[in-house]
């Protein structure tokens, strides 16, 4: 009964998010074709209804949204998006994110603020698979902030500052595996805990638009964060990243995109929700979010993105990677995603509505409806 209502409820998802709001303060949008000159970015927003039905949440609804202001530049917008979920279990998240830049576009601002009360699944932690899994209630509020300043074209550095602080409300069923659970995976995260970490990023950017880029372009994001109990940080965590990403135009307006992802969390006893982990609707889809989880974190993925009709378009896309353990590497069995979807264009910023079907070499399927791309 539970597959039945989550299926239909996944359909309503579908119906409710094509007939979302989307305005633009002029009706005149420019063209996707790529070596059109770029006209100005109006100020435009959108909003997408949410509605759907889980085991752990009963019916939840909501709503996607975002609010993009004018611009001289396609590659340069200012913009807030975000988003609402609320259960009629109680349960609620938010998340909202937001991107500022100054006059002279020399220095922007990134930052993403989430305040959540929602039960999540803790599967363990490897990348093997395990029969059994255990409810838990996340109530946690997180936040970074990411000023950049353009020091040369293409190039830019700055400063990056993480905060959350989080308790872990878990079930029956936890609570009667707790010291069993505690003694194969440690006991960080389990306990309330407050978090900061401070660090630096060096970004390369030459993509003619940060949401869908049409011509040939380069993206790389490298960076180190480090949180120290010294300073007052309930655990000592360091972590490096990497994230590159290449968008080749092949023929009549596809492109050809595809991004490599590295991700390494150093320290023995760190929060498992702080932890790398591949899954949900950008990172390697077709698996559940959190499925998977470890210390460190490879995916390559690719996509085959294709003009149909007008603001419509579709998209093929396959992913491999794994999550481990960098101390003591071992592979169970490499993760591959695949699927295809939909997009939509909301307004002249090239932000798409996006509808995409996965499955893996598990055997599992996933759906997934969301605004812009997943790289």
């Amino acid at each position: 009964m539970n597959g039945r209502w989550t299926s239909i409820c996944r359909l309503i998802v579908v119906a409710l998010a094509f007939v979302g709001v989307a305005r633009a303060e002029e009706v005149d949008v420019p063209s996707d074709t790529v070596g059109t000159k770029a006209a100005l970015v109006k100020r435009s927003w959108f909003v997408v209804p949410i509605a759907f039905y889980q085991e752990e949440t009963s019916v939840g609804f909501g709503f996607s949204g975002g609010y993009y202001f004018k611009s001289q530049s396609l590659k340069e917008i200012n913009s807030l998006s975000g988003s609402v979920i609320y259960t009629l279990r109680n349960q609620a998240k938010m998340n909202l994110n937001s991107r500022f830049y100054n006059k002279k576009k020399d220095w922007y601002m990134v930052g993403n603020v989430q305040l959540r009360y929602y039960p999540e699944k803790f599967f363990g932690i490897g990348n093997e698979p395990l029969e059994k899994e255990w409810l838990y209630t996340s109530e946690a509020v997180s936040a970074n902030f990411q000023p950049f300043w353009r020091f040369s074209p293409g190039w830019q550095v700055g400063p990056r500052l993480d905060v959350r602080a989080e308790r872990v409300l878990a079930d029956a069923a936890f609570e009667a595996d707790r010291q069993s659970v505690c003694e194969r995976y440690g006991t960080a995260g389990w306990q309330p805990y407050f978090n900061w970490s401070l660090g630096v990023q060096l970004m390369y950017d030459d993509r003619d638009n940060p949401f869908y880029p049409l011509k040939f372009s380069n993206f790389f994001k490298g960076g180190y964060m480090g949180a120290y109990k010294a300073l007052g940080s309930s655990y000592t965590v360091q972590s490096v990243s990497a994230d590159f990403r290449q968008y080749v135009p092949t023929w009549l307006g596809q492109v050809f995109a595809w991004q490599l992802k590295l991700d390494f969390c150093l320290g023995r006893n760190v929060p498992f929700e702080l932890l790398p982990t591949l899954g949900g609707s950008d990172l390697l889809r077709g698996f559940r979010e959190r499925r998977f989880t470890d210390n460190s974190l490879v995916v390559l993925q690719a996509e085959y993105r294709i003009p149909v009709y007008g603001r419509l378009k579709a998209a093929l896309f396959c992913g491999v990677g794994d999550v481990f353990d960098c101390y003591q590497p071992l592979v169970h069995q490499i993760k591959v995603g695949y699927g295809g979807g939909l997009r939509y264009r909301l307004n002249d910023a090239r932000v798409h509505l996006r509808v995409d079907f996965a499955g893996n070499n598990y055997g599992e399927f996933k759906f997934y409806i969301t605004a812009t791309e997943a790289f």
